[in-house]
């Protein structure tokens, strides 16, 4: 009997034995999950993201400037035209804050429940949330109405109102049926330098084109370059941004406040300063290009020089196509920017906002994407341009686009 005892004992300590092995062995498994979880959301930049969440808006301010610029993205990107916008300074005692009121017509050719998935995930990408959402009408021409009030938590920053458009509006319709669909690739902000990446994306042998700022210590040297490359060369015109001065356009700028005179002799140095333009589009101009009576002297001028004009889109309150239009010069307008920062640390994924710019053209007949001369933007145009023409897009200069 003792000897059945001891034997007993001893296989129960060898069990807890085990047992307790097994416990430390997915103790340690956990802790080596959220060791790397967490190095995961440092590397990443989320983890403050995530903190700032948990702690609330700390600069609600903060968080309503990031949203407009995740709105405005979108609405590029959809098509949204006519768009308007209210600002107003608000506190609940707790924060201060902007509110944004923005109103705009979806293009013909996007369903309501297309423009609110997209705005939905654009503003849960950018950290905030649809507080409400409402689909209104009929009117009576039977067209809807989608507003949505947007905000952090319970605290509304930005309300929509977005209406179907009844025929196509000229700037936001699908295009002529085509072979294929055409896409449009200009990189911006060229005349800088002469750096290894500026040269890299002159010598691609693809039909990209060229956006030179004038009054540049290289404006006149890429411009050639690019001519003898067999790109197309426009004119970059800087004009006032929104948060100008503390925002610099740069020298040349065209401003709200200049007078007609003023803006004459600004457009007149900025297209005399680049040789070869075909045409030119807004460098910055997120406050100048929502003005009209500017924006027709702008147009007059390029009328006069036989030049097209291509509205980078760097708001969606830009009255550009509409001022080119009644001026009576070709234009269109920049889907995306297809080498936005997609984090806190400024990466970017070309390759993937390259394919959305695809799936755009794919459902629009053709879009224009903008870029800038980044290394990371000439790496994926290698890799990326020769499988859209295996894939039966029509890569094209923006010149075959306008209208």
């Amino acid at each position: 009997m003792p000897r059945g005892r001891s034997r007993k004992a001893r296989d129960a300590a060898r069990a807890k034995t085990f047992s307790l092995i097994r416990i430390a062995a997915v103790t340690i498994a956990a802790a080596l999950v959220l060791i790397l979880g967490g190095l995961e959301l440092i590397s990443s930049g989320k983890l403050n993201s995530f903190t700032s969440r948990l702690r609330g808006p700390g600069d609600l301010a903060g968080i309503a400037t990031e949203l407009t610029r995740a709105i405005d993205g979108e609405l590029v990107k959809l098509g949204v035209s006519g768009a308007t916008s209210e600002r107003e300074d608000r506190e609940d005692g707790r924060y201060t804050w902007t509110h944004v009121e923005k109103k705009g017509r979806i293009p013909h050719d996007i369903s309501i429940y297309e423009c609110n998935l997209a705005i939905t995930r654009a503003v849960r990408e950018a950290g905030g949330r649809v507080i409400r959402g409402a689909d209104e009408g009929p009117d009576h021409r039977e067209l809807r109405t989608l507003v949505m009030w947007i905000g952090y938590g319970d605290i509304e920053t930005h309300r929509l109102t977005l209406k179907e458009s009844a025929t196509p509006d000229g700037g936001g319709g699908r295009a002529a049926a085509t072979p294929s669909p055409r896409i449009a690739i200009v990189i911006d902000d060229f005349g800088h330098s002469g750096s290894e990446t500026v040269m890299g994306i002159i010598d691609l042998d693809f039909p990209i084109t060229i956006s030179v700022l004038p009054l540049c210590p290289h404006t006149t040297e890429i411009a050639h370059a690019a001519h003898r490359a067999g790109k197309e060369v426009i004119v970059h015109i800087p004009m006032q941004p929104r948060g100008y001065p503390e925002v610099d356009p740069g020298e040349g700028a065209l401003l709200k406040d200049h007078t007609r005179e003023q803006l004459v002799r600004r457009i007149d140095a900025a297209l005399a300063d680049v040789p070869h333009a075909m045409g030119a589009n807004n460098h910055m101009g997120s406050a100048f290009t929502s003005q009209h009576i500017p924006m027709r002297v702008v147009m007059r001028k390029l009328r006069d020089a036989g030049l097209y004009f291509l509205d980078s889109m760097t708001t969606p309150e830009s009255v550009g196509v509409a001022e080119a239009k009644r001026a009576g010069i070709p234009t269109t307008r920049n889907r995306m920017f297809i080498d936005s920062p997609v984090d806190e640390q400024g990466r970017m994924d070309v390759e993937s906002q390259l394919a959305e710019l695809v799936a755009i053209a794919r459902k629009r007949g053709e879009a224009v994407g903008l870029g800038h001369p980044h290394p990371e933007t000439l790496r994926a145009l290698r890799k990326v341009l020769p499988e859209l023409e295996s894939e039966g897009i029509d890569l094209v200069f923006v010149s075959e686009l306008v209208k």
